[in-house]
């Protein structure tokens, strides 16, 4: 994407399509284009957010198929950005903050257009991908979109899958346990005690000990 500027800034895509786009965006910030962002006119922040702007349009046109595969690249990548585990670095404190001050508008609309387009498979493996990227960051939206449009079936279902994406997770495998955090508060959220209570002892003795004391104590608010 490439800026001009005459009154104000217009943008266009310099690739054919839009998720050619972000992944030209993205292997530049990865070689240091975007480095230390806020000192170049904030050139990087303001392609994200015309990303942002463009996928709304998008959405709203119930373009749900691409709005999906470029919300998954784009969030993943911001989130690997924002905590220090990609490459690529704008030099911002908190990049999602800097972007929008109402990030979890941008995954409820992300969560709506993978429980518009994918089966059950690919559901579980994009939001396995999404809880193991999103590091402390937590949003209302993802699971409350999760249990308005799944049944109860499909939201058991959407759990055994991401479950089976976690086996064999040891000390070591943080996205995993990261994972099992997000199927926990889907737990929390569905006030599902039985649950709640089998992955703290399923998981006992990989997670942390004071991690899972703390977990534990949410029972009682369940």
């Amino acid at each position: 994407m490439k800026l001009t500027k005459t009154v104000k800034y217009h943008y266009h895509l310099t690739e054919k399509t839009l998720l050619e786009d972000i992944d030209k965006f993205i292997s530049d910030a990865r070689k240091g284009a975007f480095s230390w962002d806020y000192k170049f006119n904030s050139e990087g922040l303001k392609i994200i957010k015309q990303y942002f702007r463009i996928l709304r349009d998008k959405f709203d046109n119930k373009e749900y198929e691409e709005c999906k595969i470029c919300y998954h690249k784009l969030i993943l990548f911001l989130f690997d950005a924002s905590l220090g585990k990609d490459d690529a670095d704008f030099g911002y404190e908190d990049l999602l903050a800097k972007i929008t001050d109402d990030f979890d508008k941008i995954i409820r609309n992300y969560f709506l257009s993978l429980v518009k387009t994918c089966d059950m498979d690919e559901l579980a493996q994009r939001v396995s991908s999404y809880a193991a990227h999103m590091g402390d960051y937590g949003f209302e939206s993802d699971i409350e979109i999760l249990i308005g449009e799944l049944d109860k079936e499909k939201l058991t279902e959407l759990k055994e899958k991401i479950l089976s994406e976690a086996e064999g997770m040891t000390k070591k495998d943080y996205d995993k346990q990261d994972m099992v955090y997000f199927l926990l508060s889907l737990a929390i959220e569905r006030k599902d005690k039985t649950q709640y209570l089998f992955l703290c002892e399923k998981f006992k003795g990989i997670l942390k000990d004071d991690e899972l004391n703390d977990i534990k104590k949410e029972y009682d608010y369940i």
